[in-house]
């Protein structure tokens, strides 16, 4: 749910549909009988950036389907095997580690490159894994998987000679659009040199050329595998920071910090993905540079089946948020105070914490709805009411893909594919008794786009952080008498300036005109960056040692 319309991170919903000739790698690890089978987590978010995100425990472990179910035959012009694989179909997951590197030494670095580059994992290979997991799950198994990842900041592109791929966002870099995102400044902070009041120190001062991802079924191997990365790079990398995601234990598998399940609303990729009824559906331009559907002219042939990805780390207040509706229950006839908590966070996300839609269970929960991928998405905002009585305009889901109800307001760019996990520990009985935070946890946010000013960047600008957005007229074309303006996104619009109240409209269904002020932040950003993440024919140039010019 923090995942920008969440999908990111942990505990995507999917059934495989198998390729033609796949391959098979890594030998399966027999369970006890007795041990349950862990839920790969596919994630995303589209966030604070963030998305999704809801309150207290989850109603029950994420299912055993996801939203990206791969075609059988799929466009075949598309070379898959040109394009990295957390883009697409993103690398199913329990552990993940984020190393953000400085180059020292960049002559060696292309070097170490080509090294690395047979270790990388495709998009062919990222779907062969998720088949092998089918067939592991099916014989009470477990498949070790090792899957990595690398982009370059737009510093690291200027070592590398490598030019604009044609995103002007991913060339200023995220530190220069920070404030626009709603990250709140410190003081000392100016136009161009931000300073961000909650960012850490590293994310602060740290100079980020590079990431690269190590993903796996396991924190253990997850942490070889980063060390094996780092080995191949040797001196010529500075590890900067490590970010270390895993997805949450037991019951809490699949669902996000706040306790709303995650990763269910990923867009069906034409030519790629089977499309479940509801499923938002873009080209595969939206998220993959150069392909049909890429809302850019001019791409040089170099970034064909690269894409950007937008990395935040969210801190999330889980114990302020829990506290928060509980003081704030909408009070209806019939419902307990805890329900009517329950309510009111459902109706600020736009889903039960079971991922059950309130367009479709407006009054309480159907987790029946969360287990059928052919009703969880299957509603438009406007079906029987295009106002605000089923899903206010605020909610998180229809603040940041807003359906049919929005349609003419509706950028066919603005989908993302997510891919975020969460970090750091459950939440401590202390911090429950006290309601206040003193751990750090959150999400490691990660979305896929094919150009910020379309993706990630425009939802968190244009539509989370819009007060006036829907604004009337855009809400399948008639005017819905809109109470002043809507307001922000509840769980991941930003205020701006030294008042950070958020107010939200819609949010009690018995007074859908009625507003409520937010004096907190619930999702604070501690840091992000761009990456490009280039395509595999791509990477043999860069360790080649060719120019590349950009537009």
């Amino acid at each position: 749910m923090l995942a920008l319309r969440s999908v990111s991170a942990a505990g995507r919903r999917c059934k495989f549909t198998p390729l033609r000739g796949l391959a098979t790698t890594g030998t399966p690890r027999t369970l006890p009988s007795s041990t349950a089978l862990p839920r790969y987590q596919f994630s995303s978010i589209r966030s604070r950036g963030m998305a999704q995100v809801p309150v207290g425990q989850p109603t029950k472990p994420v299912p055993e389907d996801r939203s990206i179910v791969p075609l059988k035959n799929p466009d075949l012009s598309i070379d898959l095997k040109n394009i990295q694989g957390d883009i697409y179909p993103t690398f199913p997951k329990k552990a993940e580690r984020f190393i953000f590197f400085s180059i020292t030494n960049p002559a060696a670095f292309r070097k170490n490159l080509g090294i690395f580059r047979k270790q990388i994992t495709t998009a062919t290979a990222a779907i062969e894994n998720l088949q092998k997991i089918e067939d592991a799950r099916s014989k009470g198994t477990v498949v070790p998987l090792t899957q990595y990842q690398i982009g370059f900041s737009f510093t690291g592109m200027k070592t590398l000679n490598i030019g604009s791929p044609g995103d002007g966002e991913l060339m200023d870099g995220q530190k220069q659009h920070a404030e626009s995102l709603g990250d709140e400044p410190a003081p000392g902070s100016t136009s161009t040199n931000f300073i961000g009041k909650h960012w850490t120190k590293d994310w602060r001062e740290k100079k980020i050329d590079g990431v690269i991802l190590a993903a796996s079924e396991s924190d253990t191997n997850c942490k070889d595998a980063a060390a094996k990365a780092i080995a191949i790079f040797g001196n010529s990398i500075k590890v900067e920071i490590t970010e270390v995601g895993q997805a949450r234990p037991d019951k809490n598998k699949g669902h996000e910090h706040f306790g709303y399940l995650d990763g269910i609303s990923q867009p069906a990729i034409k030519g790629l993905v089977q499309k479940h009824a509801g499923q938002l559906e873009c080209d595969p331009g939206a998220i993959i540079m150069g392909l049909k559907g890429d809302g850019f002219q001019g791409r040089p042939g170099w970034a064909v089946g690269g894409s950007v990805m937008a990395f935040r780390k969210l801190h999330q207040r889980v114990p302020e948020f829990d506290k928060f509706l509980e003081d704030n229950p909408i009070r209806k006839p019939g419902l307990t105070p805890k329900e009517g908590s329950e309510l009111r966070g459902a109706r600020m996300v736009g889903r039960w914490k079971s991922g059950a839609p309130i367009d479709l269970a407006p009054d309480r929960d159907d987790p029946t709805l969360s287990d059928d991928l052919e009703k969880i998405n299957n509603f438009d905002f406007q079906t029987p009411d295009p106002g605000q009585s089923r899903c206010p305009f605020t909610a998180h889901i229809r603040k940041t893909a807003p359906r049919l109800a929005n349609k003419r307001a509706f950028s066919p760019g603005a989908l993302i594919m997510r891919a975020g996990i969460p970090y750091g520990p459950e939440v401590a009985p202390t911090e429950r008794q006290a309601k206040k935070t003193s751990l750090d946890r959150g999400l490691l946010f990660v979305s896929y786009q094919s150009r910020l000013e379309e993706g990630f960047s425009f939802i968190q600008k244009v539509w989370a952080n819009n007060p006036a957005f829907p604004f009337p007229g855009a809400t399948g074309g008639t005017s819905l008498n809109l109470p002043g303006t809507p307001g922000l996104d509840p769980i991941i619009g930003n205020a701006t300036g030294q008042v950070r109240t958020r107010r939200v409209s819609g949010t009690d269904a018995t007074a859908t005109a009625s507003t409520l002020d937010i004096q907190e932040d619930f999702v604070v950003a501690e840091g992000g960056e761009y990456f490009f993440v280039p395509p595999m024919k791509t990477i043999d140039r860069i360790s080649n040692g060719d120019r590349l010019p950009g537009v």
